[in-house]
């Protein structure tokens, strides 16, 4: 979840960081909270104000920003209710799905760079970028393949068409198209017009692929774990957050991430 009600007072917020949505005067309260928040940054701290209870339009944003922030009410109403938002990376995760979420995002992040550096003829970012994107694919991969996939054994059909034949399929599709665009790097920088295509139409089956787990997969994942005996989530984070950090990269054959810079 992203959003939490806690007991103690706020943190005190700057006027300037307020969203105050008694004063929007014909704004709808929704579009005004997200276009204040969608540019919110690493460290930064800001204060929505309501009339009514939030939980429905904070919901509705953190969703149109990919849950990208945090937000919890720190002042429950009435008559006001005050709650307080952050970017997500600076609350520590809570749950196996926050982890794969948050992680869907830095991949996105990274693949993005690379496409944007290769549109840019910055072919030389774009291969720090894809690397460390490469190196984070298949971490995130090898979590969903074999860890998570074999422990939430859901209904399986023969066609193939279940939520975890298809994550499993798209997985092998993923990494076809990854050791096809690094080849193109494998000897030296390639010309930007011919991996401008592939990079493209990576990221439309990134998307495709990333949006289908979190509505059909992500959210079962997280209701057998709530339902699992105490700890058994905190032991799954722990073992997923290792593997995304990097402890199974010998194992697995791969080269430490580049510098981000």
């Amino acid at each position: 979840m992203d959003g939490e009600r806690r007991p103690q007072g706020p943190t005190a917020v700057p006027s300037e960081d307020q969203i105050d949505l008694r004063e929007r005067g014909s704004v709808p309260a929704h579009t005004l909270a997200y276009s204040r928040l969608r540019d919110i940054g690493r460290g930064e701290l800001r204060e929505v104000v309501f009339v009514e209870e939030p939980t429905l339009i904070m919901e509705s944003v953190s969703h149109q920003l990919r849950h990208e922030i945090h937000w919890e009410i720190v002042d429950a109403g009435p008559p006001v209710w005050r709650v307080q938002v952050r970017h997500r990376d600076d609350v520590p995760a809570k749950s196996l799905v926050d982890v794969l979420e948050r992680d869907h995002l830095r991949l996105d992040r990274l693949f993005g760079d690379a496409l944007h550096a290769t549109n840019a003829g910055d072919l030389e970012r774009a291969a720090r970028r894809l690397q460390a994107f490469g190196t984070g694919l298949r971490r995130h991969l090898q979590v969903e393949n074999e860890v998570l996939a074999p422990a939430f054994v859901g209904p399986r059909d023969a066609q193939g068409n279940d939520p975890t034949s298809i994550m499993l399929n798209e997985h092998t599709e993923l990494l076809a198209q990854i050791e096809m665009l690094e080849a193109y790097f494998k000897d030296g920088l390639p010309a930007a017009e011919d991996v401008a295509p592939l990079f493209a139409l990576l990221s439309g089956q990134l998307a495709k692929h990333e949006a289908r787990e979190e509505l059909n997969l992500f959210p079962n994942w997280g209701i057998a774990l709530r339902n699992a005996p105490p700890g058994a989530e905190a032991d799954v984070v722990k073992r997923v957050q290792g593997i995304l950090a990097g402890d199974l990269d010998e194992e697995l054959g791969l080269n430490p991430e580049l510098p981000s810079a």
